[in-house]
């Protein structure tokens, strides 16, 4: 009699760490998907131009500017363009409390108006790669806008879209 307590103890047991392993399981990904809406704008400053191999450039600059959550921000961002108009970006948004930031990464196409040498203008999409402090594995997407001047060496930005809850 013994031993059949046993089994069937051992199986209730099983049973009931499986069941807390799926729900937990279950869990994990809501908290993932809880987005919130996420708006920033920002301007650059050109600090370098890189012309590597194969035609493409890299611009560098520190960025500035207003984020959903974050409040002011500022910090680094490179893009890498080609000569067939598409770019690729990234760039850290820390916020004012300089513990909280949102990495980002871009990619888009651009093209320069006709007429202006000196503005061109990108749109393209962002993901949320990460972040800091209550942005920590922050996860998100949207659109963004930019326009760059390299005949004064500026750009501005805006990106529009989705980012995790804040923790």
């Amino acid at each position: 009699m013994r031993s059949s307590w046993n089994t069937t103890s051992r199986r209730i047991g099983s049973s009931l760490v499986v069941g807390v392993l799926t729900l937990c399981g279950l869990a994990a990904p809501a908290a993932a998907d809880d987005q919130v809406p996420f708006t920033a704008t920002g301007t650059a400053v050109i600090t370098g131009v890189t012309h590597l191999p194969g035609g493409l450039t890299q611009l560098s600059g520190s960025v500035s500017g207003t984020a959903t959550h974050l409040g002011n921000t500022t910090g680094p961002i490179t893009r890498t363009q080609n000569h067939q108009g598409s770019f690729s970006t990234t760039t850290v948004l820390v916020g004012a409390n300089g513990t909280d930031s949102v990495f980002l990464t871009i990619s888009g196409s651009f093209e320069s108006p006709q007429g202006n040498q000196c503005v061109i203008t990108s749109t393209g999409t962002y993901t949320v790669t990460g972040g800091t402090g209550a942005f920590a594995n922050a996860t998100g997407s949207g659109i963004t806008t930019t326009e760059i001047d390299q005949c004064a060496g500026t750009a501005t930005g805006t990106y529009e879209g989705t980012i995790s809850r804040p923790n």
